[in-house]
């Protein structure tokens, strides 16, 4: 007895020593870790100070060539103020590539007024240089240097330049100017090839010896991480239709103003799915939508937009439209699915037309939205019915009726009609039986209509009802 208390005291002994270890041993990964991270992040931080003050040098270097030239030789290659100073440039410091930009812009001051009555508008010049390093990846630092030269003397006019005024904006509910968006405007005829960001009103505005008379040939292109990406086009014939941005023109003589909407993007999933929201895959479509570009030259003057596209959803039965423009989208199916579906209704519901004897279903799409358009099919192979409920004058769909299914047998069922005027039997995976079903329909405005229809085994029934105003 006594040797199996000595044995079972020896046992709790090492188990408790076992434990000790496995704390310890966490204690000691967790010290590692956190020491780790520590200095992890300080190698870092380190590289980072190195690396800025790396990019400070640089900068001061090309701002300190600037401030040795003469006021009317400080301009850019291809800027709206010209001159000789490259505009990019790639410079190594310490081992380590920056990217360093030089921008040099005339500033119309307030303090002396404002074109036109003061015409002499470019007052003095801005000089900002850039210089920005990559941290790995598609992540960028930078740092900033600004200087402000101003003219030995009288500022002079300059009759021969003009001002193009370029506004930012977002068209979408609450949308206002869009800052920190590059505009960058180009013009083969005058030199100019230069780009800027808009301010905190979404304004940018370019002026100097580039910026001179020229019609529809500033060609503009604005860029913002996260929204869409907007381009000028020429006008038509040159286009091959009227687009909606047209290259801006610049007339001496007045402020010339070009406005631009530009949306944060979007995400649209096309969802197919049968009447038990079961996926359905390869199904073929058509979709577009988005952002208007433009319209047909012919009537009726067709929009067009910058999504146009036939598609299919996947195995799923999805199909995914990452970072796309807001705006109206346009569905419908490919003609090789009708041969085998017929479409019920979309979730959520949609405005409904008829064009060239296709189902066509829109929806709206916002800024920073991510939806998902759910288009409920019904096999034509199975027993079921589409009752779609129209107007007796125009044919137009009537949603809101409300149709009651109902047979001898106990089956009866009320459903309400959607934009497209239908709605399909039957609603559960309940056996859905061939018979003869009684129709009544109701809807405010409209004269019931008492109707019956036969159902056929395997076989989808598709019946019109119209209704007569009251």
């Amino acid at each position: 007895m006594k040797a199996q208390s000595l044995k079972l005291k020896a046992q709790s002994l090492e188990g408790f020593t076992l434990i000790e270890a496995l704390v310890l041993l966490f204690i000691f990964s967790l010290i590692t870790v956190t020491f780790y991270s520590l200095f992890s992040f300080g190698i870092r931080y380190i590289q980072d100070s190195k690396n800025r003050l790396g990019a400070l040098a640089v900068a001061n270097e090309k701002m300190e060539i600037v401030r040795n030239l003469k006021y009317d030789d400080i301009g850019t290659v291809d800027g709206e103020v010209e001159g000789n100073i490259p505009q990019d440039e790639t410079v190594i410091e310490n081992g380590r590539q920056y990217n360093v930009h030089t921008l040099v812009e005339y500033v119309q001051d307030s303090f002396d007024g404002m074109y036109p009555n003061d015409t002499a508008f470019e007052d003095y010049k801005r000089v900002t240089v850039t210089a920005s390093w990559n941290t790995g990846g598609v992540s960028q630092r930078e740092v900033k240097l600004v200087s402000r030269f101003v003219p030995p003397g009288l500022e002079v006019a300059n009759p021969g330049n003009g001002i193009l005024s370029v506004n930012v904006f977002s068209d979408q509910p609450g949308g206002t100017g869009i800052p920190n968006s590059v505009v960058h405007i180009s013009n083969p005829d005058t030199g100019l090839n230069t780009q800027k960001e808009t301010d905190a009103s979404g304004n940018a505005t370019f002026m100097g010896d580039k910026v001179t008379e020229s019609i529809q040939k500033y060609e503009i292109t604005v860029t913002k991480t996260d929204y869409e990406t907007v381009n000028t086009l020429p006008p038509y014939s040159i286009s091959p239709f009227n687009p909606v941005d047209v290259h801006a023109s610049v007339v001496i003589g007045s402020i010339n103003v070009t406005n631009i909407v530009q949306n944060k993007l979007a995400s649209l999933e096309i969802a197919t799915v049968d009447y038990l929201d079961q996926s359905i895959d390869d199904i073929s479509f058509h979709l577009t939508g988005g952002r208007k570009i433009g319209t047909e030259v012919e009537m009726p003057n067709d929009p067009i937009y910058n999504l146009n596209t036939d598609s299919s959803t996947d195995s799923s039965g999805e199909k995914d439209f990452d970072r796309i423009s807001p705006g109206q989208y346009k569905f419908y199916l490919a003609s090789s699915v009708t041969d085998d579906y017929e479409l019920i209704a979309t979730d959520p519901s949609s405005s409904y037309e008829i064009i060239d004897g296709k189902e066509i279903y829109s929806t709206s799409l916002y800024s920073d939205q991510s939806l998902t358009w759910k288009v409920k099919l019904a096999d034509k192979n199975i027993t079921s019915i589409i009752i779609s409920i129209l107007r007796s004058d125009d044919d137009s769909p009537i949603s809101g009726a409300q149709v009651n299914l109902k047979n001898s047998f106990g089956y009866d069922r009320t459903q309400t009609t959607s934009a497209n005027g239908k709605v399909f039997f039957p609603t559960t995976s309940d056996p859905f039986q061939a018979e003869t079903y009684d129709i009544k329909v109701t809807a405010d405005g409209f004269k019931e209509n008492n109707s019956q229809s036969t159902v056929n085994t395997n076989e989808l029934k598709v019946e019109t009802i119209k209704l007569t105003a009251q």
